[in-house]
C-alpha cells in the first residue's frame, strides 16, 4: 500500500511541476514524464542494454548482463538496435528476449541524480522493415561497413513500460500506451521520412543552419537533417547531433511541412 501512495504522489508531483525542455533556444516548454521520456530516447546516440545471460553459459546463466549499444527510435518511439549474432548480448536475446535498456539524459549536470533518465524494458525481436533500417543508418552511418554482414541483424523493442526518473524523488512507471505514439500518429510520417530527408539537404540547407544556430544555440555552418518523426527532427553538424522538439505532434507530411516552415521564419526573429 505504501509503493501505491508513493506512486500516487509522484505521479501527481510531474502533473503539476513538468519538466522543462531546453531544446529550442528562448523557447522553453513544460513536457510532461511521457513526452520527456520519448525526447531522452530519441536524442540518444547510445543506451545501455540489460539481458539474462543464456542458459548455456553454466557460471552466469540467469545473471544480468550489461552492455553498450547504439540505439535509434521508431517513429512511436521504441528503441531500435543493431546487433551481431555472435555478441554475448545478441546470444541471450535469442534464449530470452526480455531486456532493458537505460537512456542518460543527465549529460553535462554536476550531479547526476538530479538529471533525467529512462529505462525502457521489453523484448527485443528480429525487424526487416527497412524503413526501420535506413533511419538506423542515417543516424549510425559507420554501421553500414557492418550492416550487410550476415551475422548484423536490427532489432526493434516491443515495449512494456518507460521507467522515467526526472530527478531526486521523482520517479514514475508509464504504460506502453502512454509511452509510445499511436499508428495514426506515425505512419505517413514513416512512408515519406526519406524523401523529407532528401529535399531538406538538398533544397533547404540555409533553413538547416537557421535551426541549428538560431534555435538551438549551435556552431556550425554546414548542417544536415538525419530524420524526422512526429515530435521533432534529428540535425547533424560535423559529428554532433542534436535534437530539436517540435512544439506539438506533427502527424502527416503536411503539418510537418507547416512546421518547418514556421521554425525557419521563428529563427529568423530570434
Amino acid at each position: 500500500m505504501g509503493n501505491c501512495v508513493k506512486n500516487i504522489v509522484q505521479l501527481r508531483q510531474f502533473k503539476t511541476i513538468g519538466i522543462p525542455s531546453m531544446s529550442v533556444k528562448k523557447r522553453p516548454k513544460i513536457l510532461s514524464a511521457d513526452q520527456t521520456s520519448r525526447h531522452i530516447v530519441r536524442s540518444a546516440r547510445k543506451a545501455f542494454l540489460n539481458t539474462l545471460a543464456n542458459p548455456n553459459d553454466a557460471a552466469l546463466a540467469g545473471w544480468p548482463s550489461t552492455s553498450m549499444v547504439t540505439a535509434v527510435t521508431h517513429w512511436d518511439g521504441s528503441p531500435v538496435l543493431m546487433l551481431s549474432d555472435i555478441a554475448y548480448h545478441a546470444q541471450n536475446i535469442q534464449a530470452d528476449n526480455r531486456s532493458a535498456l537505460m537512456f542518460d539524459g543527465t549529460a553535462g549536470l554536476a550531479n547526476p541524480q538530479e538529471g533525467p533518465r529512462v529505462s525502457v524494458v521489453g523484448r527485443l525481436k528480429k525487424t526487416n522493415d527497412k524503413k526501420l533500417h535506413a533511419r538506423f543508418l542515417n543516424r549510425h552511418p559507420g554501421a553500414r561497413l557492418y550492416a550487410g554482414f550476415g551475422d548484423f541483424n536490427f532489432y526493434k523493442m516491443t515495449v512494456e513500460k518507460f521507467h522515467f526518473v526526472g530527478g531526486f524523488a521523482r520517479a514514475v512507471w508509464i504504460n506502453k500506451r502512454k509511452a509510445l505514439l499511436a499508428k495514426s500518429d506515425w505512419s505517413e510520417i514513416a512512408d515519406n521520412e526519406q524523401g523529407i530527408i532528401y529535399h531538406m539537404n538538398a533544397d533547404h540547407g540555409d533553413a538547416l543552419r537557421l535551426y541549428g544556430t538560431n534555435l538551438l544555440g549551435k556552431r556550425g555552418k554546414h548542417w544536415l537533417m538525419i530524420g524526422i518523426d512526429p515530435e521533432g527532427c534529428d540535425l547533424k553538424c560535423g559529428q554532433n547531433i542534436h535534437r530539436l522538439n517540435f512544439d506539438k505532434l506533427n502527424t502527416t507530411s503536411a503539418e510537418i511541412r507547416k512546421t518547418l516552415v514556421d521554425l525557419v521564419a521563428q529563427a529568423k526573429k530570434s
